[in-house]
């Protein structure tokens, strides 16, 4: 199979910020520090994350446009980290960038306090019918729009390595969760308590979240009360989808809680043959690309009870436009060229990353493209995809979800109070970060 030229999307964990790079020259009306949006001008500044195929495909965008409209697009990269406390402080000190692409579990805060320009109605008009609902409900608030999901973020995949599925009588791949867990039993080793070959990964932020909300639909329940005001952890459909990811550790022993590090995440710990499952998002197909490895095989995850396999999804990658830009009109004007359906049919597939639009996912050329067509069992799903709705902050969400389930499975902690101690925790932050908006 030819490698696919794609480049890694990496997101550097640093904490520290790093120098920016700039297209077409100085900020405009700023240092490169400043977003320099307050006098109007020929130039916009748009901050971004550094991860490089990102970087790469935002910078054809950005030089195409200025050659059809003269318009400059003054880009600035950072770690993920770092972009996210940089626009808290370039916020509170009123020298945000014109242009943001920003990861849309960030932006709550944001809407909450105004600080973001309400998607024009031209653009606006057909977001429902235009988009997939997942990809675009993460950039609403009392029905007005303030922003443009460039990507649909699904965390809900299963890498699977071809020859532990044959040897374990799935030759045709996981279609079922049985067979899922057929494979990871036949497959995990352990040497005593340490883990010598993972049977499924999935103990990562963004994964063990999507699989435990997801579950929580699959059995037919609700992260959330019916208004959407309080965070739901502790219903019956909860509680069996808790156990069932902590039995996978202490009871099945299919996977562990130590072996995954920063240095070693679960994407980088399948591509290196060193288990037979993986739960992660198309994207990290590049990944096995790097470390040349086409022993896999990319489905959707099969539902773990019923038949329908909603899924749990946060809003990905999109772009925003600061309320205090006085090049609001150019800026947008940037981000509809963008999201023009060639356009960003070329972003995605460069990137790796799912297409927001309707009218891309339905393109033969776009399913059927060698940077791909591998991944595109999970295109018929899409129609099941279900916002995580408003949690604020959903990276503490994350971060609340997996640190318990790994005091969980080291039986520090029984069901009951975890999911407890989650909810309460949750909803003390939604409500903290709800009032600090007032």
């Amino acid at each position: 199979m030819k490698k696919r030229s794609l480049k890694i999307m990496s997101v550097v964990l640093a904490g520290v910020m790093t120098t920016g790079m700039i297209l077409g020259g100085c900020s405009a009306g700023g240092d490169k520090e400043n977003g320099g949006n307050k006098e109007a001008s020929k130039e916009l500044n748009l901050w971004m994350h550094n991860g490089q195929a990102f970087v790469d495909e935002t910078k054809k965008l950005a030089e195409n446009y200025e050659k059809e409209t003269g318009v400059k697009i003054n880009i600035q990269t950072f770690p993920y980290d770092a972009m996210s406390q940089k626009m808290k402080a370039a916020f509170t000190a009123g020298n945000e960038p014109d242009i943001m692409q920003v990861f849309g579990a960030w932006i709550p805060t944001y809407m909450n306090q105004k600080l973001l320009a309400e998607v024009p109605e031209e653009l606006s008009a057909n977001f429902e019918t235009d988009y997939l609902q997942g990809a675009v409900d993460g950039y609403a608030k009392d029905g007005t729009y303030y922003g443009v999901p460039i990507e649909m973020n699904v965390e809900y995949g299963l890498f699977y390595n071809r020859e532990d599925a044959a040897a374990a009588g799935v030759p045709d791949g996981p279609k079922t969760f049985d067979d899922v867990m057929k494979i990871a039993k036949n497959s995990a080793k352990f040497n005593g308590d340490v883990q010598e070959y993972g049977g499924l990964e999935f103990y990562n932020g963004d994964n063990f979240a999507a699989l435990f909300l997801s579950w929580i639909m699959q059995n037919g329940g609700d992260f959330w009360n019916e208004d959407q005001t309080k965070f739901v952890l502790t219903s019956p459909e909860a509680k069996e989808a808790w156990q069932k990811l902590v039995d996978l550790v202490t009871v099945e022993k299919v996977t562990d809680t130590k072996h995954i590090t920063a240095k070693m995440p679960t994407e980088q710990y399948f591509f290196a043959n060193k288990a037979a499952q993986l739960v992660k998002g198309s994207w990290a197909s590049a990944v096995g690309d790097d470390l040349e490895n086409e022993n896999w095989k990319y489905v959707f995850m099969p539902p773990v009870k019923g038949d329908i396999p909603y899924f749990a999804v946060e809003s990905g990658w999109g772009y925003v436009v600061s309320e205090n830009s006085k090049n609001k009109d150019t800026a947008w004007d940037f981000v509809k060229y963008c999201m023009e359906p060639e356009n960003a049919k070329e972003f995605n597939l460069g990137t790796g990353t799912v297409a927001s639009l309707k009218a891309i996912i339905d393109d033969e050329g776009y399913q059927s493209d060698e940077r791909n067509v591998r991944v595109s069992d999970q295109y018929q799903y899409l129609q099941y995809a279900r916002s995580v709705g408003p949690v604020q902050d959903m990276d503490f969400v994350k971060k609340t979800l997996l640190d318990t389930f790994t005091k969980a499975a080291s039986g520090s902690i029984g069901t009951d109070e975890a999911l407890e101690e989650m909810e309460t925790s949750i909803n003390n932050h939604i409500q903290e970060l709800l009032k600090q908006a007032k």
